[in-house]
């Protein structure tokens, strides 16, 4: 049924983001770019190499930060070369920081905020407020960003990139943090053309600026973007991910399932790719493929709310109400600020008939979080019409309509509610109107017992 709704998921940098709320909480700088001053391994060494400190920290700090398929490997690496007690602070501070970034690329936050807060430590006593580098300020705010403290993470950046404009990896920073944290996504172009500028090459950068052309309605540019680098890259599962969600947003499923596939082809423990495509399948109605998808990114990934969500979504989909609530209650428990998930239980309660009470008080959850959303009005409008107020279900109808005079489910609820208070004139035209827009209206509210 439409009331419901499903979400993208999109990662910008080490976390997950979804993509139509905005929800971002790490970045990275691009993978295949060595941070300025990394050591490289020396030729002699007196260990075996693959037992060297040395190798297992160039290991831990090269080639950006990890994602989900590489970051076992990497916290392995990290770990070796951290308690070696052969590395100079800031090589120290910088292993710390990759190997946060690579456990919260696996979900294990609470490990993650430890390594985090060691590495912030040093990089607040190791800059000089008087003469900062501008390596350890990027690095620092990378840090910050990654503890969520934006604006500070911000600062940091802008004064890095103050102190030396030809620092790539300072304007790749800024600009996933404008883009995925500010959602300022034409400021994030202009840094992410700045990446472009200084490395040609920087195929990241390009993904990333694709993306956010998307998120601005641009899909000529934003497919620009994305079809040069899954040509120069493609064994890139990150190109197909965002490629595959600017296919999504164009309205073309057909196209951005296959770039979903082939993101999985290329890593198949990628979780973000199995939580999109698991969107296409329940959309489309196929359930039971959504929900093997899902399975499959919650066993890699436990704490994703969107996921338990979105799995939610598709037990709905297959009327099992029970399974529905139990997800939406591991997203809310997990993210108690995703206003989506409230609605959805709402809607799933009073369809399952059992509390209707506790069903509208997470549709007040729901307005509070998502004041302007119109799909919270058709679910609050849907529950007094199932509790027998069709004078206050007429009101949330009119929020709905007042914003969107086209809205089938709102013109067909609100005719519903003036039929049952005898206004039926008034209300047969309100259900014709719907019947125009949406022909299959009637039976997506008889199939839940509203005639």
């Amino acid at each position: 049924m439409s009331f419901a709704r499903i979400a993208l998921v999109a990662v910008v940098g080490l976390g997950a983001a979804a993509a139509i709320y905005g929800y971002a909480y790490y970045k990275f700088p691009p993978p295949g770019s060595q941070a300025p001053g990394s050591p490289t391994p020396p030729t002699d060494m007196a260990a075996k190499p693959e037992e060297s400190p040395r190798v297992q920290y160039d290991i831990c700090v090269n080639g950006g930060f990890a994602r989900a398929h590489a970051a076992e490997r990497r916290i392995a690496a990290c770990a070796k070369a951290i308690i070696s007690r052969t590395l100079k602070p800031d090589e120290l501070a910088f292993a710390r920081l990759n190997r946060g970034a690579a456990r919260m690329a696996l979900g294990d936050k609470v490990m993650a905020a430890d390594d985090f807060t060691e590495a912030l430590q040093h990089y607040d006593s190791a800059i000089d407020p008087q003469n900062p580098d501008a390596l350890n300020l990027y690095r620092r705010g990378a840090t910050r960003d990654a503890m969520g403290e934006t604006d500070r993470a911000l600062d940091d950046y802008s004064e890095a990139i103050r102190r030396d404009p030809k620092s790539p990896l300072a304007f790749f920073g800024r600009a996933v943090l404008l883009a995925s944290r500010k959602r300022a996504f034409t400021r994030a172009i202009g840094d992410f053309d700045k990446v472009l500028d200084l490395q040609p090459d920087n195929v990241d950068a390009l993904i990333l600026r694709g993306d956010a052309y998307s998120q601005l309605g641009q899909p000529g540019r934003a497919l620009a973007d994305l079809n040069r680098a899954v040509a120069d890259a493609p064994d890139n599962a990150q190109a197909f991910l965002y490629r595959g969600l600017a296919q999504g947003r164009r309205g073309d499923d057909k196209l951005a399932l296959a770039d979903y596939d082939r993101a999985l082809n290329l890593e198949p423990r990628y979780v973000d790719a199995l939580v999109n495509r698991a969107a296409i399948h329940a959309s489309q109605g196929r359930a039971a493929n959504a929900i093997g998808d899902l399975d499959a990114a919650l066993a890699l990934q436990p704490d994703n709310a969107i996921a338990y969500y979105n799995r939610g979504y598709a037990h709905f989909g297959q009327r099992a109400y029970d399974k529905a609530i139990a997800d939406y209650d591991d997203a809310i428990r997990l993210d108690p600020s995703l206003g989506p998930a409230y609605n959805n239980r709402c809607l799933t309660r009073a369809i399952a008939g059992r509390d209707l009470v506790q069903a509208m008080a997470d549709c007040d959850a729901a307005l509070r979080l998502l004041p302007v959303n119109l799909d919270v009005r058709d679910v609050r409008g849907f529950i007094y019409l199932k509790l027998g107020d069709p004078a206050i279900a007429i009101n949330e109808y009119n929020a709905a309509l007042a914003i969107d005079p086209n809205r089938p489910i709102a013109l067909w609820g609100r005719g519903l509610a003036r039929i049952r208070l005898g206004q039926t004139k008034e209300g047969e035209a309100d259900q014709a109107a719907a019947r125009v827009l949406n022909p299959n209206i009637q039976r997506q509210f008889s199939i839940y017992g509203l005639k």
